[in-house]
């Protein structure tokens, strides 16, 4: 598939509907425990406070902007309104990387994400990358809607270069950090020392 500013367009956009979705809590989509299936959950709501990741945002019964992050998720909009409204839980954001996902939570993370805004038939991890896409080789050649990854590890969506600074990326992602979808800047030099590379989706699916 060659690259097109429509296409590229057309990623951003959805991506930016997990980032600008706004919507409301109640008490029941909390939960800092186990789920149904023995799974422990924990939402990044303002009552929870984790020994590494200060995440807690999300208030009850107060308006919300951005998806949660939610650990091997990757809710649609459409899915993640039904499921608050059925009394699932709004995101998780576990500091355990050993921890499974739950089917109790509604919301997405890095690579669900990747998968809805690519609108790839199956979710798909940051290890299933080099099957998807080509490598970038240079900086210059990066455009919106391509990403930049770390194998196993995190992706990120490709906005634009910051105006004042050409080594400051403008992304879309999903992360534990944030807790949530978010529109950011990052440094590329420093993701480029950290192991990211930069990655466009190719007709392999």
């Amino acid at each position: 598939m060659n690259y097109t500013s429509t296409w590229g367009t057309e990623v951003i956009d959805i991506a930016l509907t997990y980032a600008n979705h706004e919507w409301y809590a109640a008490e029941n989509n909390v939960k800092h425990g186990l789920d149904s299936y023995n799974n422990m959950v924990d939402t990044p709501d303002v009552t929870w406070t984790g020994k590494e990741l200060h995440c807690g945002w999300w208030k009850v019964n107060e308006l919300n902007k951005g998806i949660p992050y939610s650990w091997g998720g990757a809710s649609t909009i459409e899915e993640f309104d039904r499921g608050l409204l059925n009394g699932k839980y709004a995101g998780n954001v576990p500091e355990d990387k050993s921890r499974h996902g739950s089917y109790d939570c509604v919301g997405i993370d890095c690579s669900g994400l990747l998968s809805v805004c690519w609108n790839l038939p199956n979710r798909v991890t940051t290890r299933d990358i080099p099957n998807i896409a080509n490598r970038i080789e240079t900086p210059e050649d990066i455009r919106k809607g391509d990403i930049l990854a770390k194998l196993g590890n995190h992706v990120m969506l490709f906005v634009g270069f910051s105006r004042d600074e050409k080594d400051t990326a403008i992304i879309i992602d999903s992360t534990r950090s944030t807790g949530k979808v978010s529109l950011r800047e990052v440094n590329m030099k420093v993701l480029f020392h950290n192991g990211y590379g930069m990655y466009r989706k190719f007709d392999f699916i």
